[in-house]
């Protein structure tokens, strides 16, 4: 009977991205019939590396959409700290007496940290500047754009092949790297920040902002800390776009942005803030990255491939409304039985 209960406030609490992970079975076994090595070592190395990057940015977007924000800077961030990590490797390797390793340690805590002042440059604006998120982020988007370009005008970059193996290749010859980078992003990242005063703090904020300051939580420096942690995932994930691609590129196609926002709502965070979680997010951007895999592998041209996104989105979006709508409808009637009750 307790079991029952608890199932049924998980499906009530995660129903949208219990949908997301039905679909995402439906795409793997759809992947399992068109990628030949999909029951060998390769076959989940070869998932992870595709889903890997546009699982974090989801996680740096949803943090942001629990504040009931949108943060439109996130495909341009990725794409600046990947154009600092391909330019600097070799210099910064090279400061360092030509250790290969402590090189590549020193480019990536570099990146993370441009990521952070990145992240916290955006907040600053949103928080202090009382500027909407949506048109900061859109302008700060430009800015890491044309930082982008600056700091590599053309594409390339020196990066060592051993760097690139570290984040693409298999530990102990099984466990795909990019497979195990996601876990640590959800356990030494999302999990603390999670269960922190402020990542608490971003569930009342999106529910209900003046309600949340009237209550005594620290509106600003929650706000401040979620987008810290969303431009170190933005960061993350340009050093993970750097390893899989050996340059950097500030005129590749990105993605990222509409992307990272369609998958967090497709795992049932809410637009409206104070919805969201890991868990749907997860599934929802490894959901979008497999059926462009499979629009590839049917040699669908990229216009429906954006099609096909939209699709997505938009019944990601009439999950999320017959969900709150059936939620009414219950508090609707548990209002007029205890009133009943009452009478």
């Amino acid at each position: 009977m307790k079991n029952n209960k608890l199932v049924k406030l998980f499906l009530r609490r995660y129903a949208e991205g219990v949908v997301a992970y039905c679909v995402l079975a439906v795409v793997l076994v759809l992947f399992a019939f068109n990628q030949a090595d999909f029951f060998t070592v390769y076959g989940p190395q070869s998932i992870f590396n595709q889903v890997i990057t546009l699982c974090v940015a989801s996680l740096g977007q949803t943090v942001i959409i629990l504040t009931s924000g949108i943060d439109l800077s996130v495909g341009s961030l990725i794409i600046f700290t990947n154009c600092v990590a391909a330019t600097i490797y070799m210099p910064v390797t090279n400061m360092v007496g030509g250790n290969i390793v402590a090189g590549g340690i020193a480019t990536v805590v570099i990146v993370l940290i441009i990521g952070v002042l990145a992240g916290l440059f955006n907040g600053c604006m949103v928080v202090y500047g009382r500027l909407q998120p949506i048109v900061v982020t859109l302008a700060t988007g430009s800015i890491f754009s044309g930082l982008a370009r600056y700091v590599r005008p053309t594409p390339g970059g020196e990066v060592p092949s051993a760097f690139a193996r570290f984040f693409t290749g298999r530990v102990g010859g099984v466990i795909p790297m990019s497979a195990i980078i996601l876990a640590l992003v959800i356990v030494c990242i999302w999990v603390p920040y999670r269960r922190s005063r402020s990542g608490q703090a971003l569930y009342a904020i999106g529910g209900n902002e003046k309600a949340a300051f009237l209550n005594g939580i620290k509106i600003e420096k929650a706000k401040l800390t979620a987008y810290c942690v969303a431009g170190l995932c933005a960061a993350i994930c340009g050093v993970l776009l750097t390893a899989q691609t050996r340059s950097g590129d500030p005129t590749a196609a990105n993605n990222f942005t509409n992307n990272s926002i369609a998958a967090a709502v497709l795992g049932g965070a809410s637009l409206a803030g104070g919805k969201g979680s890991y868990f749907g997010s997860i599934a929802g951007a490894m959901t979008l990255s497999l059926i462009v895999g499979l629009l590839i592998f049917w040699k669908i041209s990229s216009y429906y491939q954006n099609l096909v996104q939209g699709i997505i989105l938009i019944l990601a979006l009439s999950v999320g409304f017959f969900t709150a709508y059936a939620k009414q409808k219950r508090e609707k009637a548990k209002a007029i039985a205890e009133e009943k009750e009452a009478a």
